[in-house]
């Protein structure tokens, strides 16, 4: 397979990714989007973009979420549920440890 074909593939695999953040995304669902079994999809992924398909996502919910607490005025907890997170307690902490600030210091500060 050429590395053109792989480009597409995965190209295809992160537009999908980000037409669908509000939705749960699996595995086997992305693998099916890339025409490769599961096994094969997650090391490719991995490869590819140096992070796994599950944490590629959450990054970009993430990114997501940090434009809205700047530039938008959505309390925190809604920004949480909109990004996939059951609550401001895990959304937090997972903002904190890749963003390294809490959501309510980046929304004053954005660093």
């Amino acid at each position: 397979m050429s590395k053109a074909s792989y480009r597409a593939r995965f190209r295809k695999v992160l537009d999908h990714i980000d037409a669908h953040l509000n939705e749960s995304l699996t595995v086997e669902e992305l693998s099916a989007i890339a025409a490769f079994s599961k096994h094969h999809f997650h090391r490719q992924f991995s490869a590819v973009l140096g992070v796994p398909a599950g944490k590629y996502i959450q990054l970009r919910r993430l990114k997501r979420a940090s434009y809205q607490l700047a530039f938008r005025s959505d309390p925190i907890l809604e920004v949480a549920l909109t990004n996939g997170y059951e609550g401001p307690e895990s959304f937090a902490r997972a903002f904190k440890k890749e963003i390294g600030q809490s959501p309510s210091d980046f929304r004053r500060t954005p660093q």
